[in-house]
């Protein structure tokens, strides 16, 4: 199968908004950042939100094998308990959550698995101006497909990954104001699986500043510069900087578009790969009123392979939708569409395509019922390199938040 083209990628991604009520499996659902999902309560003080979850669903390629293989589907049972905490004060606000999953296979319980992810988020104003802010990310799953990393096949391995994020947002003037970050990322697979044997895994650190000013009511110029320091399990290094600059254009008091242009320079402590400098681009659209958000978003800029090892030159489009039906139904989906090309001559690009969305029904303020979609597509330029799995199913959740004064 040829690889994905961008303008098919753009039919899907447009197809996946206008018709899929989104989002994804339990098993699959907590792909999109469970620190988004779960904004810090409106209400003073501290709340408490526990739930817990049933999802049944088939999924046609248990043992994620290649087209062409003996792929195997199953039933797959998911059991996922979570947990969110919440605070809200007059300076600040803090939000962490817990959400396991049990997975079980009813004929493959060779998969069976306990998935595990936890977040927390704060954010404290220490002047009038100036804000500190800290998030964490951290996951356990079962397959590379779940993790979305950039540049690494999809495998059925454990993958185990941290991202903590901690910096400060600045106000200069009214019109002017600077985020400044540093980052650090973790990541380890199993090599106990044959496939898995080549996926290296490793950690970086990187910071990055953001430059707004505002001109008018309507446009804002940006700039922005970041910088990533990435060891590999395999011991090879490199540092990769980008810088763009750009506008943001407000269309109404809802939606706005925005566009930044640069470069991106990568450097390696490896004597096959010499310093390589290309294009850094970022152009989107957003829409949000009342509950209906839409998002849209073009990316492309090096990065280091935690994968194969070495470094891609990465290009993404993504877009996210969600959409209330009814008093009591409501649509989301998403789709992420990705090239990754190497700049070594002896690695492998990829195509990966990621499709989701789910339709749900609150049947009561405890209870909601959702059906969902999964959909995955991977191509590798190597025999059997071609990937698709489908899950489809349903899930039934209750939640009730509880104020602690």
């Amino acid at each position: 199968m040829p690889p994905i083209r961008p303008f098919i990628a753009l039919a899907s991604l447009g197809t996946a908004l206008l018709l899929l009520p989104a989002a994804a499996a339990a098993q699959v659902s907590n792909v999109v950042s469970p620190a988004a999902q779960h904004a810090p309560a409106v209400a003073a003080g501290w709340t408490v939100t526990p739930s817990i979850g049933y999802s049944g669903s088939w999924d046609d390629n248990a043992l994620m094998q290649g087209n062409g293989s003996n792929t195997l589907g199953d039933f797959v049972s998911v059991i996922t308990p979570r947990g969110v905490v919440d605070f809200n004060g007059r300076k600040g606000q803090f939000t962490a959550g817990y959400d396991g999953g049990f997975v079980l296979y009813r004929q493959l319980r060779t998969l069976n698995s306990y998935d595990q992810r936890g977040w927390l988020s704060g954010r404290r104003r220490v002047a009038p101006h100036v804000t500190l802010f800290v998030n964490n990310e951290a996951s356990a799953v079962p397959t590379t497909e779940l993790a979305q990393l950039v540049a690494v096949p999809f495998v059925r391995t454990g993958t185990r990954l941290d991202f903590l994020r901690g910096g400060v947002e600045a106000a200069f003037s009214k019109a002017t104001s600077l985020v400044a970050s540093t980052d650090f990322q973790w990541i380890k697979f199993d090599h106990s699986v044959p496939a898995a044997a080549s996926l290296q895994g490793g950690h970086s650190l990187g910071g990055d500043l953001a430059l707004n000013h505002q001109i008018d009511k309507r446009i804002t110029l940006t700039a922005d510069a970041d910088l990533q320091h990435a060891t590999l399990g395999g011991g090879q290094t490199f540092d990769v900087q980008t810088a763009r600059a750009g506008v943001d254009y407000k269309l109404s008091n809802a939606t706005h578009v925005f566009g930044a242009g640069g470069a991106s320079h990568v450097n390696a402590a490896t004597p096959t790969l010499a310093a390589r400098t290309g294009p850094a681009v970022r152009l989107g659209f957003r829409h949000d009123f009342q509950k209906v958000g839409v998002d849209l978003e073009y990316n492309r800029s090096f990065v280091p392979s935690i994968g194969f090892g070495g470094t891609f030159q990465n290009q993404e489009t993504s877009g996210r939708v969600r959409l209330p039906i009814g008093r009591h139904l409501y649509a989301t989906s998403s789709v992420i569409w990705r090239n990754t090309d190497p700049i070594e001559t002896n690695d492998l690009p990829l195509r990966s395509l990621w499709v989701e969305g789910n339709l749900g029904y609150v049947l009561t303020p405890l209870v909601r019922l959702e059906a969902f979609y999964s959909g995955t597509h991977q191509h590798i330029n190597r025999p059997g390199g071609t990937l698709d799995r489908k899950t489809v199913g349903f899930m039934v959740i209750t939640a009730k938040s509880v104020r602690i004064h």
